[in-house]
């Protein structure tokens, strides 16, 4: 079974929720870009292109447009309908989807509550998280009663850029915060998960990375060279560290694929296609080059749906 472990699914009904919480420029874009669906005809759009690339199953997630609000009333209902949607549209074609759950970060006991409510209620495959939570990185102390209740549940948890230009104005003023911006968020974070010692201190959660982790992989020997820079003394070296985490395989490059699966290995590696913002031929090749990356068949079943079956029991 292939699976897409990198998409994603916007309702008309979440996306109103939250321009009533943060106003119309939240969504703007998704809407702009008719990735909106206003009822669960829409996914039939999901369908033809996993039909076209051979994808037999799709995990879908929020992106960017998370329920993260400062009062924590509007968090936790935008986060509850998201998560009945989802669920709504799981259950409508189940051998088709799974969906990871959004949480009312910053509320920690909150998140915590409707994380319980999304697993054992709904039965999502995991649950997801941006990079960022207002501004705050995921791999704060101020989270770490989040990741202890995922530890405790050996849960998997997918991380998404925010598409904040991690606080550059040159890549924002540069139109470059979703082709380098948000493959750098990725990196930064991952090396924060690794500063925060995550490999250690929560050894039973299964993240998921985006975009082949970002530049990290291609970085390895520099990390892993200059890592009394930015590591504690007692931390493991980058390249060790970085094989406890999963990365999907958004891409398209298959040099970058290769230089990823000896970084971290093959059964680290998902395949993800970033659905609806790659879609068409660009869908397509992100399933497609992971069969043309000259890897061993063995590896590329691996990628492309085994690694996913085994990570999420589907």
């Amino acid at each position: 079974m292939r699976i897409d472990v990198h998409a994603h699914y916007f309702p008309v009904e979440y996306l109103d929720r939250l321009d009533q919480h943060l106003g119309k420029q939240a969504t703007f874009f998704i809407r702009k870009s008719k990735m909106d669906s206003a009822d669960l005809h829409g996914l039939e759009n999901n369908f033809r292109e996993m039909d076209a690339a051979g994808v037999d199953m799709q995990v879908l997630s929020v992106s960017s447009q998370f329920p993260y609000f400062a009062i924590e009333h509007d968090a936790v209902d935008a986060a509850r309908l998201g998560n009945d949607l989802y669920a709504r549209a799981v259950s409508e074609y189940p051998k088709r989807l799974a969906a990871f759950a959004c949480t009312p970060l910053p509320h920690v006991r909150a998140s915590i509550v409707e994380m319980r409510r999304a697993l054992d209620d709904l039965g999502m495959a995991g649950v997801t998280t941006g990079t960022t939570v207002l501004g705050k990185s995921i791999a704060d102390p101020a989270f770490d009663e989040f990741f202890v209740e995922l530890n405790r549940r050996k849960a998997v948890l997918f991380i998404h850029p925010m598409g904040g230009a991690v606080g550059s104005q040159l890549i924002e003023s540069s139109n470059l915060t979703w082709p380098v911006g948000a493959p750098l968020e990725d990196t930064i974070c991952l090396l924060q998960f690794m500063q925060a010692n995550f490999p250690s201190r929560f050894p039973d959660i299964k993240i998921i990375i985006p975009h082949l982790g970002g530049f990290a992989p291609f970085l390895t020997a520099r990390l892993d060279q200059l890592r009394a820079r930015f590591l504690p003394d007692s931390a493991m070296m980058p390249s060790v560290q970085a094989k406890y985490f999963w990365y999907d395989t958004v891409n398209g490059y298959p040099s970058a694929l290769r230089c990823s699966q000896e970084a971290v290995g093959t059964d680290r590696l998902l395949m993800g296609t970033d659905f609806p913002f790659w879609r068409g031929d660009a869908f397509k090749l992100c399933v497609d080059y992971v069969e043309q990356a000259g890897l061993p068949a063995g590896d590329v079943d691996r990628i492309l749906g085994v690694n996913a079956e085994r990570l999420l029991g589907l």
